[in-house]
């Protein structure tokens, strides 16, 4: 039979496997918000316009993921996907289009706390996708 301390002790040394990763994590966090007090230093100039400043930030990293990707050579998208994605597309350029004014007439604070409205969008995918059963 193993004792209790044992168990306690396998427990707590799986824990030092995910210390890089926690580590990574908190590294990121810090630079999503260096990016989101960077680009309020940046919207918050009188001749900055929202949807101009995404779409100059979007290009390059669409590029990049193009260049990576490929992804005309892989399975083409059926007539049934193609919809959903197109909604899929437009809720997301809603979101960053009210982003970025947000972020721009309420500062990076409440931008920053605002990030917590994804679990939002994804209800209304659900929905518009047809899911209905337990959204929240």
């Amino acid at each position: 039979m193993i004792s209790p301390k044992q168990t306690s002790e396998g427990r707590g040394s799986s824990h030092f496997g995910h210390t890089p990763l926690l580590i990574i994590h908190i590294i990121g966090i810090f630079l999503r918000i260096w990016s989101v007090y960077s680009m309020y230093g940046n919207l918050s100039q009188p001749a900055a316009l929202v949807v101009l400043f995404i779409f100059i930030c979007l290009v390059p990293s669409s590029i990049l993921f193009l260049a990576l990707q490929k992804p005309w050579k892989g399975r083409p998208l059926s007539n049934q996907l193609v919809p959903p994605s197109i909604i899929n597309g437009a809720i997301t350029a809603l979101y960053f289009i009210l982003w970025g004014k947000g972020l721009k007439s309420c500062g990076p604070v409440r931008a920053i706390l605002a990030e917590y409205s994804g679990a939002v969008l994804g209800v209304l995918s659900a929905t518009l996708y047809g899911q209905r059963s337990h959204l929240w």
